[in-house]
């Protein structure tokens, strides 16, 4: 429990701090003798701008997150049993809420002093859809610390809505459902192209997004090395500074030393021309 509190609070902190802050409660855990929860600390990662907003949104606005999962729950059961009607109803409902969450998030990024691009407003319409779309992937976000945005794979709505609508029109006259299944078969010719363009685009975008995030996770490494070294830095710096203090210690030590090495060197010679003085004769 206290892992998943900390970890919510530091992936909805100011991400420019992440680091510092994941390290200074790593090094707390450490020393209060909690290993377990230092290494599980230490192995979060900063939160990409889309993930962050997401996470914003999960721990300010749960009430409004929880509108879009329990819409991901009548989509699916509308999906399962092929109720065409309500398909297309609640698919409408859907791009308004995921609008309105995206918007939302982006407003919650902005107040908190970094405002989205418009590249990252996509990431995180498209974790929202995810975890609309699949329960696991809802309660990960509900969790408020994602590290970097979710993936959609679809809901498939327009092949259930054809399917549907195909049902149905076996009940209707014979003319009704010469007209519906031309019109089926102009849809799915339309779909077969639209699944290819997607298909294309769906593949551009993976390779694309596969790149961003093995280069933010590199990022991510060099600014938890860079962090390492500057502590390690700061350390040597300390250190030479003590060793300067001493070296300075020590001059002045071997000065003063020399100064009265001198010092019995004019007096020994002092002694030495009087006792000369007193044996001459």
């Amino acid at each position: 429990m206290e892992f998943e509190q900390v970890a919510r609070e530091l992936c909805t902190a100011d991400p420019a701090g992440f680091i510092p802050a994941r390290d200074r409660e790593a090094a707390a855990a450490k020393e209060r003798g909690d290993e377990e929860l230092a290494a599980a600390l230490k192995k979060l990662r900063k939160p990409t701008a889309a993930a962050w907003a997401v996470n914003l949104l999960a721990v300010r606005e749960p009430d409004a997150l929880s509108v879009l999962l329990e819409l991901g729950e009548r989509l699916r059961s509308a999906q399962r049993e092929l109720r065409g009607d309500d398909i297309r109803g609640l698919a409408g409902e859907r791009a308004r809420v995921l609008r309105e969450l995206t918007d939302l998030a982006a407003a919650l990024a902005t107040e908190g002093g970094h405002p989205l691009t418009e590249p990252t407003r996509q990431q995180v319409e498209q974790t929202l859809t995810a975890a609309l779309s699949d329960p696991v992937a809802g309660r990960e976000v509900q969790a408020g610390t994602l590290s970097k945005p979710l993936e959609y794979s679809g809901f498939g709505l327009d092949e259930l809505a054809v399917a549907a609508m195909r049902r149905n029109a076996k009940a209707e006259p014979a003319e009704k459902a010469r007209a519906g299944k031309a019109r089926v078969a102009e849809l799915r010719e339309e779909l077969r192209r639209s699944e290819a363009q997607l298909g294309e685009a769906a593949d551009a975008l993976e390779t694309a997004e596969r790149a961003e995030r093995e280069a933010e996770e590199r990022c991510e490494e060099l600014r938890d090395e860079i962090e390492e070294l500057r502590e390690q830095l700061a350390q040597r710096r300390d250190a030479l500074e003590r060793a300067e203090g001493e070296q300075r210690e020590l001059r002045r030590g071997a000065k003063a030393a020399r100064q009265r090495r001198e010092r019995a060197q004019r007096e020994r010679d002092a002694v030495a021309e009087r006792l000369r003085s007193a044996e001459a004769p």
